[in-house]
């Protein structure tokens, strides 16, 4: 059967080719042989854009200067980025910014503006469930038409949503379940594009839900798929998590600094995004697995109170084993933006030259074991990882 030998060569073909360009991922011996192969499901950008002008795009006070700066992605990928203000259901409070490939169906960043009142209390990590959630308005309008028939309910413009978000109506033949996976998933990633792919790929927060722990709506809206991309389970634990941590006891200093000072400068601006490598490779031919994750910082300061702006950006491969770069803001820039004249704070302070956070490599390392629960503990410094990796972790 020619058609046979041809698909199977195929098959093999790319594969090898996604193995090859996973560079040193171990795969798990139960992972699916079709976890990663390359593209095969294109996203309908167009509509996706027309969909995506019901939604709220107007957030810009979650960045520093002016909003919505290039995120390093090509032009022509760029044609594909829908600009989403983070909302749940049907409700008003805008949560944080995204940039969103709906071709890669991955965020190129995400933005916030974090202040972190010391008097609040932390809340809980929120359950793994809300996973499933979809944002509602980037799903068809044949979802929304029957929506609005049985329930007499608009969500055009509806953010990230889940049955029990419609009130006193109980959607049947079809169910929500059954809507949702008919109509959403061309323009998003769903939360069923990681099932099988956890020992290797996490669900990857790119506005991390510890950082915004103080308000339960933002920390809840984190876990969403807008605001996830596949990242490596070993970099994402072991490397990644403790600057995350970093990062967020940095914004419980600026705090406490300003209240000190008399100052109304307590928030820490933050945008966190993935840059793709030299090829993509693709999760079950739907999601592109980042080459990269990063993170940069701008502190506007208050120069009349004593407190000096300072920005700093850092980014590590999406691998096993992988290591942090962190860097001066303008030099981080020119990793970002291949060396072209450009700025993620452009407006403000911080696209001059500002204040470096000096030291922060070392102090990551001071604090890493305090930022991990035990279970992540036992697994990233255990000696079996020192032993791969050449490092305690």
């Amino acid at each position: 059967m020619p058609g046979a030998r041809v698909f199977i060569v195929a098959f093999a073909v790319g594969f090898a080719v996604a193995a090859w360009l996973l560079g040193n991922v171990n795969l798990p011996e139960n992972l699916p042989l079709m976890s990663f192969v390359m593209k095969d499901d294109s996203a309908p950008v167009a509509e996706c854009i027309e969909r995506h002008s019901n939604l709220q795009s107007d957030c810009d006070h979650f960045f520093v200067g002016d909003a919505w700066p290039s995120s390093g992605y090509m032009k022509n990928d760029k044609d594909a980025t829908l600009r989403i203000c983070h909302t749940h259901a049907g409700d008003s409070k805008l949560l944080f910014a995204t940039a969103y490939n709906a071709h890669y169906r991955i965020p190129e960043y995400t933005a916030s503006a974090i202040t972190r009142d010391p008097d609040l209390p932390e809340q809980d990590r929120p359950s793994s469930s809300l996973w499933d959630r979809v944002q509602l308005g980037l799903c068809g309008k044949e979802m929304h038409d029957t929506i609005f028939d049985k329930c007499k309910i608009e969500t055009k413009s509806w953010g990230v949503s889940r049955a029990s978000d419609i009130p006193d109506c109980s959607l049947r033949d079809p169910s929500f379940e059954e809507l949702k996976q008919s109509f959403c998933p061309d323009c998003q990633a769903m939360d069923g594009d990681f099932d099988n792919c956890g020992e290797i790929y996490n669900r990857g927060h790119i506005n991390p839900n510890s950082i915004n722990n103080k308000d339960a709506d933002v920390q809840d809206g984190t876990f969403s798929m807008i605001n996830a991309a596949p990242q490596d389970d070993d970099f994402n634990q072991c490397v990644w998590q403790p600057y995350e941590c970093a990062v967020g006891r940095k914004a419980d200093e600026i705090y406490k600094n300003a209240v000190r000072a008399g100052s109304n400068s307590k928030t820490l601006y933050v945008i966190t995004g993935t840059k793709l490598g030299e090829q993509t490779t693709w999760m079950k031919g739907r999601v592109a697995i980042p080459g990269y994750f990063w993170k940069a910082l701008c502190y506007p300061g208050d120069e009349n109170a004593g407190l000096r702006p300072y920005g700093v950006g850092f980014y590590g491969p999406n691998i096993d084993c992988s290591k942090m770069t962190s860097l001066p803001l303008d030099e981080f820039e020119a990793w970002l933006y291949d060396g072209t004249d450009e700025h993620l704070f452009p407006g403000s302070v911080c696209a001059g030259l500002v204040d470096n956070w000096d030291g922060l490599d070392d102090y990551v390392a001071e604090i890493a074991h305090d930022c991990r629960n035990e279970h992540i503990q036992e697994t990233c410094e255990s000696e079996w990882r020192e032993e791969r990796c050449g490092t305690s972790g």
